[in-house]
């Protein structure tokens, strides 16, 4: 009975112990859903810290005048149109002035993150030089970059109010321009050469001190090989119209200039190398109109001065020079004084002129010149483009038959001394002057001659004698004696006595009368002279203002 009691508790311990076993070997293979979820979030975690850590770029800080388009999350940072940051936070600067942006910037963007890096707001702008920012309408503002060439590294940076006109690692020359016309031009106003757009203005500022506007513009490469010591710059508004005594000059610049302006170049004379060009923030100087800077160019070129001893008529800088019918230069100054005072004292007005020359043929023009000078073959005269505009050009002769040299009053002015045979003024030859024998000229000899013949003189005499004549016949009608008859026959022969002395004195003999009879030849041989130019002017009315047109070619008639 103990024996089996002791057996039935063995067996349930040894039942108990299986269970418990058994119930040991399976509670490992249970796999809880509850672990899931925090499985993941701390995958997410690391992908985040990761993302944020290792994946991302600097932090940088952006200071705007204003914040207007910019949104938290949603502004980029671009450059070439291409993503690499995104704004994060937009607050205010402490002392509540500025807008200050803090910028997420994408992984290996570090080495654009340099000193001089900029930064600017792409928006919809309206400007002188155009309307640009159109894409922005539609995805928004965005803020650009342009990287820089400094090797500091910086986060901090101060955003430009518009973008600039030299993008970075432009090749190109920057110039200094000054001005002192009223005119003020805009940052971004285009500078073109001969209607080509190759520049732009990058800065306008008012210098006080000398009262003068100051630029800097932008010539791109390849145009900036254009620019060299001699290069003239001027203000362009697209039109020019120029309407003085000798004739109008109309000129129009590139649709661009028209529309908004701004500046002009060119190299008028071709006595330097164009591809040495200038360095930068080489000044020049800034002209009102392209006639002005014309001029300025030519005081380098083949110079030479003619000395006027009358009147500077409408010889005017500017005014061309002709030989034998062809534009050979133009004035560079009328009058020519190193002392403006000088033109109330000085014997003649000097005139500079310039002939058109090259490097190729400069020396050769001059040297046939010099050759005439010395031989007293080469003269200047004033000329006239047509019977309107008189006296408005200088025509140059060489005839080794008729010489001409010049007065000694000229060699009394200051400045003028001879060299090697010629007379120099300042350093220039002087071209001798033909006295003027022009149509005007004529007309003023006669006028002078007229003014010379005693017409009031002659009536007075001769309207004296009829008075007397005709007192004395009325006396002699009303009077019934003798004696007074014979005083009355006694005045009537002084009235006839000095009447016939009257008309004596103006009789064919007489020198009165034969420069009456001079001045009526005169008179008869310039209404000949200007039959042919009053006919011309009947068949084309134009060549009154415009000079005598081209001979017509024949041809044969049509078929």
């Amino acid at each position: 009975m103990a024996n089996s009691q002791k057996n039935i508790v063995t067996n349930a311990v040894a039942q108990e112990v299986g269970s418990s076993s058994t119930a040991q070997e399976q509670k490992p293979n249970r796999f809880s859903l509850i672990w899931v979820v925090p499985l993941i979030a701390l995958l997410l975690t690391g992908v985040l810290i990761w993302n944020s850590t290792f994946n991302n770029g600097p932090v940088i800080h952006i200071t705007l005048p204003s914040a207007d388009g910019i949104e938290e999350g949603k502004t980029l940072i671009k450059t070439r149109s291409v993503t690499i940051g995104v704004v994060t936070d937009v607050v205010l600067s402490p002392d509540y002035r500025n807008t200050i942006l803090t910028v997420q910037m994408d992984r290996n963007t570090e080495d654009m993150l340099r000193a001089d890096t900029r930064f600017w707001v792409v928006k919809p702008r309206i400007e002188s030089a155009g309307i640009s920012g159109l894409d922005t309408l539609l995805s928004g503002s965005y803020i650009q970059l342009s990287m820089g060439t400094s090797d500091a590294f910086s986060t901090e940076f101060t955003a430009l109010d518009a973008p600039p006109v030299r993008q970075a690692n432009e090749e190109g020359v920057m110039i200094s321009l000054y001005s002192n016309d009223s005119r003020k031009l805009n940052n971004g106003d285009i500078v073109t050469f001969r209607g080509f757009n190759v520049g732009a203005i990058t800065d306008t500022r008012l210098d006080i001190d000398n009262q003068q506007i100051q630029y800097r513009a932008f010539i791109r490469s390849p145009y900036d090989r254009l620019v060299n010591l001699n290069t003239k710059f001027w203000i362009s508004s697209g039109i020019e119209l120029d309407i003085n005594m000798a004739g109008a000059t109309l000129r129009t610049e590139s649709l661009d200039n028209m529309m908004v302006g701004g500046i002009t170049f060119d190299n008028f004379v071709d006595n330097m190398d164009i591809s040495s060009s200038v360095p930068d923030n080489t000044s020049f100087r800034l002209f009102t109109k392209r006639a002005d800077a014309r001029v300025s160019a030519l005081e380098n070129s083949l110079m030479y001065v003619v000395m006027l001893e009358d009147s500077i008529h409408s010889i005017r800088p500017g005014s061309l020079v002709y030989y034998r019918g062809v534009k050979v230069g133009e004035v560079v100054r009328a009058p020519w004084f190193e002392n403006g005072s000088d033109v109330f004292t000085a014997k003649a007005l000097p005139v500079l002129i310039s002939i058109d020359s090259s490097r190729n043929n400069k020396e050769e023009i001059a040297a046939i010149f010099n050759k005439n000078l010395k031989k007293s073959a080469l003269c200047a005269r004033v000329g006239s483009a047509n019977m309107v505009l008189s006296n408005n050009q200088i025509d140059l002769t060489v005839d080794p038959k008729n010489k001409c040299t010049s007065s000694r009053d000229i060699f009394k002015i200051k400045g003028t001394t001879t060299h090697n045979g010629m007379l120099t003024y300042n350093s220039y030859n002087v071209i001798p002057l033909i006295p003027m024998q022009s149509l005007s000229a004529q007309f003023d000899a006669f006028m002078a001659k007229m003014n010379e013949f005693d017409v009031a003189g002659l009536s007075t005499e001769l309207q004296n004698s009829l008075r007397a004549f005709t007192s004395a016949m009325n006396a002699f009608t009303g009077s019934n004696d003798a004696v007074q008859r014979t005083q009355v026959i006694s005045k009537l022969a002084d009235a006839f006595a000095n009447f016939n002395n009257s008309v004596k004195g103006y009789g064919p003999d007489t020198k009165l009368y034969k420069s009456l009879h001079q001045n009526l030849n005169n008179i008869e041989q310039i209404l000949q002279d200007l039959a042919p130019a009053m006919t011309e002017a009947g068949q084309s009315p134009a060549s009154i203002l415009f000079g005598s047109p081209a001979d017509p070619v024949p041809r044969a008639a049509d078929k």
